[in-house]
C-alpha cells in the first residue's frame, strides 16, 4: 500500500531572514549522486562528497550533481558552498511549494519544475535545477519513482546528443524529461473519463459521483502544476545568454509539449463538468420514470377500488347483491376500466420508455469523441471501405513529435 503523501508547506518558515536554510524534520535523508561524462565516456559516482566533486570536475567537462532527499542541512549547505549557489535560491530548494519558474542568479539559471512521481494517485515533487557554464546541479525531495531514468540511460550508454552536448542541453533533456512525463498520467486520466462517461449513461448511479469528484480534483492539481511551466518555458526562450539558438529550437518543442498538455487537461475538465451535469439529468429522468410508473399504477387502481368499494358496502337492497352473476359483472367491470386506461396511457404515449437512454443511443450513433458525424457521407465525405478512420480524441490522441535524443 502506497504511503500517503503529506501536503508540502504553503509557505516559508515565519519569523526567519531572508537567504535562511530551513530544513523540513520530515525530509527524506539527502544522497549525492554525480555524473562526469564527455564524447568519450563517462563516470558515475552513487555517493559523492567535495572533493570527489572537485576531482570530477577536474576530470570531466561537464558533470551533473543529483542531489535526492532534502533532509541533511549541512550536505545542502555543501553543495550550496560549492557551486555558489544564491541563498535565495536555496530557500526555495527546501520549501517545495514553490510553483515552476525560471530565475538568473548571475551565471547560474535556477529553474523550478514540479516533477510527476508514479503511484496510484497523482502526485508531484519538486525538481529545482541550478545551470552552471559546465555543471547542472538538481535537488528532488526523494529518488523512487522520479522520470529522469531514461537520461542517466542516455548518459551512461552515450545514447542520443547529451554526452556530445554543453550543459545547456543537459538541462533542458531533464526539463523535456520532465514534461513528457505528464503524458501517460494525461492519458490514463482520459481513459477513466471515456469510461465513466459510458458507465454513467449505461446504468448512472450515486457512486459514480465519487468518482467523477475524484478525476476533477486531479484534473486541477495537474493544471495547478502544468498551468505555471508554460511561463516558464517562454522565459527560457528569451534566455539568449544562457541557451544557444540551436538549443532554443528544442525547447520551443518543450513549450509546445506544454501547451498541448493544458489543452488536453481543458478539454477533460470541461468533459468531467459536462458529466456531473449529464449524471444528475440521467438520476433525475431515471426518479422521473419511477413516479411516472407509480402514477399510472395509481391511476389504474383507482377506479377499480371505487368499483370494489360499493360493492363492499353490502346494503341490503343492492340491484345485484343476490344476483348469481353480480361477482363476475364487478370483475369484469374492473378488468374493462383497467384495459381502457391502458389502451388511453398508450395511445397518449406515456407508456413508451423516455428515459436517458436516447442519449445513450445519440453516443452510439455518434461514435467516440472527435469522430465525425455520420451525415458527413451526404456532404461529399468518402464512405464504406474509402472512409479513414476517425481519431479518438480530438487533442490527447493527435501525433506527438518523436521524442529527442
Amino acid at each position: 500500500m502506497s504511503r500517503r503523501r503529506r501536503r508540502p508547506r504553503a509557505l516559508p518558515t515565519p519569523g526567519l531572514p531572508p537567504g535562511t536554510l530551513s530544513v523540513d524534520p520530515e525530509a527524506g535523508p539527502t544522497r549525492i549522486r554525480a555524473f562526469g561524462f564527455s564524447p568519450e565516456g563517462f563516470e558515475e559516482l552513487p555517493s559523492a562528497d567535495r572533493a570527489a566533486l572537485t576531482r570530477l570536475a577536474e576530470k570531466w567537462p561537464i558533470i551533473w550533481v543529483d542531489v535526492e532527499g532534502l533532509g541533511d542541512a549541512a550536505a545542502l549547505t555543501m553543495i550550496a558552498d560549492h557551486f555558489g549557489l544564491h541563498p535565495l535560491a536555496m530557500e526555495d530548494v527546501v520549501d517545495t511549494s514553490q510553483r515552476a519558474k525560471v530565475e538568473p542568479y548571475g551565471e547560474i539559471t535556477f529553474i523550478v519544475m514540479p516533477m510527476p512521481r508514479s503511484g496510484d494517485e497523482f502526485n508531484t515533487e519538486q525538481l529545482s535545477l541550478f545551470l552552471g557554464r559546465q555543471w547542472v546541479v538538481t535537488f528532488q525531495e526523494s529518488s523512487p519513482g522520479d522520470c529522469l531514468g531514461g537520461i542517466r540511460d542516455r548518459i551512461r550508454f552515450g545514447r542520443g546528443r547529451v554526452r556530445r552536448s554543453p550543459a545547456a542541453y543537459l538541462a533542458y533533456a531533464l526539463i523535456d524529461a520532465v514534461i513528457d512525463g505528464y503524458f501517460p498520467i494525461v492519458e490514463q486520466l482520459g481513459d477513466r473519463l471515456d469510461a465513466l462517461e459510458h458507465r454513467v449513461l449505461e446504468r448512472p448511479d450515486h457512486r459514480q459521483i465519487v468518482d467523477m469528484r475524484v478525476i476533477k480534483r486531479q484534473l486541477a492539481r495537474l493544471r495547478r502544476a502544468i498551468w505555471p511551466m508554460r511561463d516558464a518555458a517562454t522565459t527560457m526562450i528569451s534566455l539568449d545568454t544562457v541557451f544557444a539558438p540551436e538549443l532554443r529550437l528544442f525547447i520551443r518543442d518543450a513549450h509546445d509539449h506544454v501547451v498541448r498538455l493544458m489543452d488536453i487537461i481543458e478539454t477533460d475538465r470541461a468533459m468531467a463538468s459536462d458529466l456531473i451535469e449529464i449524471h444528475l439529468s440521467a438520476i433525475s429522468a431515471r426518479q422521473s420514470e419511477v413516479n411516472k410508473f407509480l402514477t399510472i399504477i395509481a391511476t389504474i387502481f383507482l377506479p377499480l377500488s371505487w368499483i370494489a368499494g360499493i360493492y363492499g358496502m353490502n346494503f341490503e337492497f343492492m340491484p345485484e347483491l343476490h344476483w348469481a352473476f353480480g361477482y363476475p359483472m364487478a370483475l369484469l367491470m374492473m378488468a374493462a376500466f383497467a384495459a381502457g386506461l391502458l389502451i388511453y396511457f398508450y395511445r397518449k404515449g406515456w407508456l413508451a420508455p423516455s428515459g436517458f437512454g436516447s442519449l445513450k443511443e445519440e453516443r452510439h450513433a455518434d461514435g467516440p469523441r472527435g469522430a465525425p458525424p455520420k451525415e458527413a457521407s451526404a456532404l461529399g465525405a468518402p464512405t464504406g471501405g474509402d472512409r479513414p478512420s476517425p481519431p479518438q480524441h480530438p487533442v490527447r490522441d493527435a501525433p506527438r513529435n518523436a521524442p529527442l535524443e
